[in-house]
């Protein structure tokens, strides 16, 4: 798992609700830095918790049908039906469930007759049922995935223990590091000191 701290969290939570948002308005609201935001959003796409900036397109305004895809399978044919769907333009999202009576379901968008065409375009061996239902009304949600600091576990860089509270962070080499306390702080320094001088 990769582990997070507060600031981290905070700058997330602003790029989920706006990914336009600069750096200079993220680090208002999170009373640091600008250099501070992009390199934590730097180190965020590099362990891959950020993998892309994106916007969230309104298809019924550009009067695109999107519809939902209910896929039942037999187990052995969802991996190869899976892999089928996603290379297919029309499909937006696609997830495959626990629930045995819709192993595959999608959300699908596009001219309506490519997307009823989409059964001619896939193998159909060990399919139960396909349905294409049309969405009428889509009644938009928040996509964003709530990150509360809760579910955040920060571990000391010296004594390896679960963080309780606040964390003291420390740049060390222009790398952050967390400990419990001041302490592990003062000890993972000069330990780390040491290491460098016998380098």
């Amino acid at each position: 798992m990769i582990e997070l701290d507060n600031l981290d969290v905070k700058i997330l939570t602003h790029l989920q609700g706006n990914s336009r948002k600069s750096f200079q308005e993220i680090a208002r609201n999170c009373l640091t830095s600008v250099p501070t935001v992009k390199s934590r959003v730097d180190r965020l796409l590099e362990l891959g918790v950020i993998s892309k900036f994106t916007i969230d397109i309104d298809n019924s305004k550009l009067g695109i049908t999107e519809a939902i895809l209910l896929v039942n399978a037999k187990p052995g044919a969802v991996s190869r039906i899976t892999e089928e769907l996603k290379g297919l333009e029309e499909v937006k999202e696609l997830y495959v469930t626990s629930d045995s009576d819709a192993a595959i379901v999608s959300r699908v968008a596009g001219d309506m007759q490519r997307i009823l065409a989409i059964q001619d375009r896939i193998n159909l061996t060990d399919v139960n049922n396909i349905r294409i239902i049309s969405v009428k009304n889509a009644f938009r949600k928040d996509s964003t995935i709530p990150l509360a600091s809760s579910s955040i576990t920060l571990t000391c860089a010296y004594c390896d223990r679960k963080v309780a509270g606040e964390a003291v962070r420390k740049k060390i080499d222009e790398r952050d590091y967390f400990f419990c306390c001041t302490t592990c702080q003062g000890e993972f320094e000069r330990k780390y000191t040491k290491l460098l001088a016998k380098a």
